[in-house]
């Protein structure tokens, strides 16, 4: 579905769909010419009917598993039988043949990432396949011997470390590069609470002075992950404000007191104000999750504006 949109808007380079594909989902495939990844003899030889039903043959990439456990045929004597099956089906034109690195971003764990990448060349070398590729994110900052037809990267497209530390994001910037998101909004309201009042659903917070609260209108239901109440903090005229109280669906409440707030007042939750920057990092470490899940938890009501 999201190769059929970028289709719709005019897209026209290869793209390779890199999960499942289920039932009429095929035909949406087909339809926009997209590239499936095949990880299994059946879904080879559905693909391929589906194919010869539409008249037309559909471009694949093989996908070996040679470590990560997630998709992929195993490595054995029994892939190169499997992969000479495909091949013999007409209506599939196998353009690529690929791997995923596990842990290419952790140096611990680059004897792993090693054997990884032996196992794959191992595999893949005399096949006779017009691409192959195995190097993400992790694998171009750190292991550039790796990068055989072409790369892979998700999250440094969005100038985030795959590490997703802070540490990570300071040696990016090392090298240039920037994060290219910022997700900003307004108070939308501005209040003094008293000193022992409560803030929010669930009464989980109690003003210990009297506070200025900004009410900003952005909430779960926007991509604010929940698990940030009273954990969080916002940007509002430089000053870092604590988010207090449970995140709602569409707003959040933030202690406000000393930015001399004022409804209107820009407030950003990832990006620079002043001299201060929130990054996905940041809230990474405040959720105990990763930047990746901070970014793609925005959800498509939140208005996107594009800049060069």
């Amino acid at each position: 579905h999201e190769g059929a949109v970028l289709r719709a808007g005019s897209i026209d380079a290869p793209i390779l769909v890199m999960g499942p594909i289920f039932g009429a989902e095929i035909g949406l495939l087909l339809e926009n010419e997209l590239t499936a990844t095949v990880f299994s003899a059946e879904f080879a030889e559905t693909l391929a009917a589906e194919a010869a039903k539409a008249g037309r043959v559909a471009n694949v990439h093989i996908k070996i598993d040679t470590g990560m456990n997630r998709l992929g045929f195993r490595p054995s004597e029994n892939l190169f039988r499997e992969i000479s099956a495909i091949r013999k089906l007409p209506q599939l034109n196998i353009q690529g043949i690929y791997s995923h690195l596990a842990a290419s971003e952790n140096e611990n764990d680059d004897e792993f990432t090693k054997r990884q990448f032996e196992t794959f060349d191992e595999f893949t070398r005399g096949l006779e396949i017009p691409i192959r590729h195995i190097s993400n994110s992790g694998g171009v900052l750190r292991h550039p011997g790796l990068h055989l037809d072409l790369v892979r990267i998700g999250v440094l497209a969005y100038g985030l470390a795959p590490c997703s530390t802070p540490e990570g994001a300071a040696e990016l910037a090392k090298l240039g590069i920037k994060p290219a998101l910022s997700l900003k909004s307004r108070v939308g309201h501005i209040k003094t609470v008293p000193k022992g009042e409560s803030v929010g659903y669930g009464r989980n917070f109690y003003a210990d002075d009297d506070m200025e609260i900004a009410t900003i209108p952005l909430g779960y239901g926007d991509g604010i992950i929940r698990a940030l109440s009273n954990r969080g903090k916002v940007l509002i005229n430089g000053h870092l404000c604590p988010i207090v109280g449970n995140i709602c669906m569409d707003q959040l409440m933030a202690n406000a007191s000393g930015a001399q707030a004022a409804a209107g007042d820009e407030v950003v939750l990832i990006g620079e104000q002043g001299q201060r920057a929130i990054n996905a990092e940041n809230i990474a470490i405040w959720l105990g999750s990763i930047n990746y899940e901070v970014t793609t938890a925005i959800s498509h009501r939140v208005e996107r504006k594009y800049k060069n």
